[in-house]
């Protein structure tokens, strides 16, 4: 028999059958510490007594959160907390690598509207899909359901950004939401563990805490994930540029043009470094 963990809690694995059995599982203890171990959105087959004994290959993998098979995943932003840019572009960078299509969603424009230009702005040129929503007022719901609809969705982005309002919106199902800290300005944490939410042909991932989406990915790899750059890649003056200090560089001429965002551009170098270093540390160890 053949399903998908719809959630994981301890060593306890929910199980929905092919046939549409929910199933409380263990599994077999060579799985739970060989590889990558199991993941929620992971087909597996199950064998007597509810134990999952085999994983079937997966298309895709993230490690933060623990989430395979992923067809898209959806960015949450809203005007509070103010919104965290440079987590946005690591989302859409590990995406990008895992081969799955990001949408970028901006929630709350029940309070404002004005976010939305400046993501168009800075990710316009990106190929990222860009919506605009209000999971209180219902505004663009029918638009954000159409981009869903029959994918295995994986919500990222910052708490309080709306991740849970989404399913609670599509859903009907009432789950503790977080209010923005007065203190700090961000959001404080409210779904502790992952979870496949499915109705009326929507799955959604609701994720726990600041879900950055991470993957395994290589520095050299960075300029061919973002979409803005790769196209110009034949144009500048040195095969394999980095678009850093490389001279005659084309994105760097077309950023100081004004022809690509600069934001995203300066986000793009910091990036580019934190991976440089990651690869540099693995290597001395």
């Amino acid at each position: 028999m053949r399903g998908r963990i719809y959630k994981i809690s301890s060593n306890e694995y929910t199980v929905k059958s092919d046939s549409g059995e929910i199933f409380v599982c263990a599994a077999k203890g060579a799985l739970k510490i060989k590889g990558d171990g199991l993941s929620v959105g992971d087909l597996v087959e199950l064998g007597k007594e509810g134990v999952i004994t085999e994983v079937l290959p997966r298309k895709n993998r993230f490690n933060r959160p623990n989430v395979s098979n992923a067809d898209l995943i959806l960015v949450v932003i809203s005007p509070l907390p103010e919104p965290d840019f440079y987590l946005v572009d690591k989302v859409l960078v590990n995406a990008a690598f895992q081969g799955v299509q990001a949408v970028i969603a901006v929630n709350k424009t029940d309070i404002g509207d004005a976010l939305t230009g400046i993501v168009e702005s800075q990710f316009g040129k990106a190929g990222v899909k860009i919506l605009s929503f209000s999971a209180v007022s219902g505004e663009g719901k029918e638009k954000l359901e159409e981009t869903i609809k029959g994918k295995l969705t994986v919500l990222a982005g910052q708490s309080a950004a709306g991740k849970t309002s989404v399913v609670k919106a599509l859903f009907g199902i009432d789950l503790k939401t977080g209010d923005v800290s007065r203190k700090t300005g961000r959001g404080k944490h409210t779904t502790t563990c992952s979870e496949i939410f499915e109705k009326d042909g929507f799955m959604i991932v609701d994720t726990p805490g600041f879900a950055a989406i991470d993957a395994a990915v290589p520095p050299q790899n960075l300029p061919s994930l973002y979409p803005e750059y790769a196209q110009y890649a034949g144009e500048c003056r040195f095969r394999g540029c980095r678009h850093i200090t490389e001279p005659d560089c084309k994105i760097k001429e077309l950023v100081e043009a004004g022809e690509l965002s600069c934001e995203r551009y300066e986000r793009y170098k910091k990036i580019y470094s934190q991976l440089f270093e990651k690869r540099r540390d693995y290597e001395k160890d």
